[in-house]
Formats: C-alpha cells, sequence, structure tokens
C-alpha cells in the first residue's frame, strides 16, 4: 500500500502519552495548599478553622489534625469542600504560595456543577447540617415542595419569627391541600386520602397563625405564604441566592428518604437551573391570605 507524502512527517509529530505521566500534577500537594491558602485568607488558627469548617460537615476536626492535613496528610473530600464554602467571600492574598489555586477550586465546580454535597436522605442531611446553620443570617429564605417540614416543623416558631423581624424575606410556596395533585402524591406514597392535606394545611396555619401573626405589621410583609397545583417533583430551600438545597420526589418514596443534594451558586449552572425551577412555580403560584 502507497503511503501519501506528508504521512510519515505527521506521524513524527505524534507524542506518546505514556512519556509524559511524570509530568501530571501532585494533587495531594494540591489539596494541602489549597487547605492552607484558605485558612491564611480567613486568618484564623486551626483551632478556630476547626470550628468554622464543623457548622458545614458536623464534626469538629482537631487543630492539629488541621495542621497535618497542611503540611503531610491528604485533607478529606468534605473538608476541602468546606473549606471553599468558608473562603469564598474572602480575598485571596497573591502573596500567598497556593493563591493560585483558586482555579483549582473552579475546575472542580464546574465538574460537579456546584454540587457540594449529596446525602442519601433527608433525615441524614439533617442530621448533619443544622437547620440553623443554613436560615439564621439569612436576608431571604424561599422554600418550594409538599408541606415544607423543614421550615415548618424543624426551625422553631420564636427563632423564624427573630428572622422575619430582623429584615429577612420569607417565601414559602405549599402544594395546595385541595388540590388533586396533592392526592396523586398521597396515592404514590401510600397515604390515606387526605393526610398530606392535613399535615400541609397544618403547616400553613402554624405559619400564618403562630409566625406571623406574632411579630410587627412592618415585618409581616416578609412571610409570604403561597399555594399551587402542579406535579410535585422537587423540595427546594434557596438561601440568599448562593446555596440550593434540593431533593427529588421518588415514587413509591417517602420524602424524608430521598435524596438530598447541596448545590452552591457557581457559573456551573445547576444552581441556575433550580432558581427557574422554583420561580416557574411561584408565577403559578396563589397567595395564602
Amino acid at each position: 500500500m502507497s503511503r501519501e507524502p506528508g504521512a510519515k512527517r505527521e506521524r513524527s509529530n505524534l507524542v506518546d502519552i505514556r512519556s509524559r505521566l511524570d509530568s501530571r500534577p501532585d494533587a495531594s500537594s494540591l489539596a494541602r495548599q489549597r487547605l492552607a491558602a484558605v485558612r491564611a485568607r480567613l486568618n484564623v488558627s486551626p483551632a478556630e478553622f476547626a470550628k468554622a469548617l464543623s457548622s458545614l460537615i458536623g464534626w469538629t476536626p482537631p487543630p492539629e489534625a488541621i495542621e497535618s492535613w497542611e503540611t503531610v496528610a491528604v485533607p478529606p473530600g468534605d473538608v476541602l469542600v468546606a473549606a471553599e464554602l468558608l473562603g469564598s467571600d474572602v480575598p485571596a492574598d497573591p502573596a500567598f504560595p497556593g493563591a493560585h489555586l483558586d482555579s483549582v477550586a473552579e475546575l472542580l465546580m464546574e465538574r460537579f456543577s456546584g454540587v457540594a454535597a449529596i446525602y442519601a436522605t433527608r433525615s441524614e442531611f439533617t442530621s448533619r447540617v443544622p437547620i440553623q446553620d443554613l436560615f439564621d443570617g439569612a436576608s431571604e429564605v424561599r422554600v418550594a415542595g409538599l408541606s415544607l417540614n423543614l421550615i415548618c416543623q424543624q426551625y422553631g416558631d420564636s427563632r423564624l419569627c427573630r428572622l422575619i423581624e430582623h429584615g429577612t424575606r420569607v417565601m414559602c410556596l405549599f402544594l395546595d391541600p385541595a388540590s388533586t395533585s396533592i392526592a396523586q402524591r398521597e396515592k404514590e406514597e401510600g397515604y390515606s386520602p387526605g393526610e398530606l392535606s392535613s399535615l400541609t394545611e397544618m403547616n400553613i396555619r402554624t405559619l400564618n397563625e403562630r409566625v406571623r401573626r406574632r411579630v410587627s405589621s412592618e415585618a409581616s410583609d416578609r412571610l409570604v405564604l403561597a399555594t399551587y397545583d402542579e406535579m410535585v417533583r422537587f423540595n427546594l430551600v434557596l438561601i440568599d441566592s448562593q446555596v440550593c438545597i434540593v431533593q427529588p420526589y421518588l415514587p413509591g418514596i417517602r420524602g424524608i428518604d430521598s435524596p438530598t443534594f447541596v448545590i452552591t451558586n457557581s457559573s456551573a449552572g445547576l444552581y441556575v437551573t433550580f432558581n427557574e425551577v422554583f420561580d416557574w412555580l411561584w408565577e403559578r403560584g396563589k397567595l395564602w391570605t
């Protein structure tokens, strides 16, 4: 078989990738540098850094573990993600070794489309992430789903009243208790007719009577309740346009047993997608008066 004139020359330009394996980056070293860079940007001690991390990962690393992860050991994945969240709003110090590694964090966020954590069930999520850490200090909380137990049953009335009095806007979108959609979900989860409807009505009354009527007239306008009648697909909690908690409603599985995803607002797109889902549902809802 004859060979084209340029074939040999083109073949000589090919590079055997096996010869480049020694040039790959040291991921363990990058992880250590990244952790150290974030702590330096926060300007905190190892003990203070460990305490801050604990609010996001559900356990408190020993200070000596922090020092080890910055020097010799490989930091765990949940610690790295939590460190990124803590340091996301702190300007980088170009003089600090590892400050250039912001690009590494950006690549990781793009790779996972902003997903910062995944929990097998909602109960696992709530046991690992204190609800008060989600809502305390927020300026806006938007929730959509079925009965919204996370904010109605697991976040105290008094705490919610203080949050609203201090300026937080809370928007709650319930599945209409009288809708065909909630009746369909009751059948799908194996409940008797009216069980989820009664729970949802009770939660709406809780917010309307035990929260809205206990805050000042000015603050009461910041608690907005609405219902919608659409096929329920997700439970959504969006906080300050920064974090979204997403839980799908699966066939035959109770909401508390469904997987839960924590998504941060990045250029990757998943946060934007679920923000649009919330807006779509809210536009089709009816205000509860």
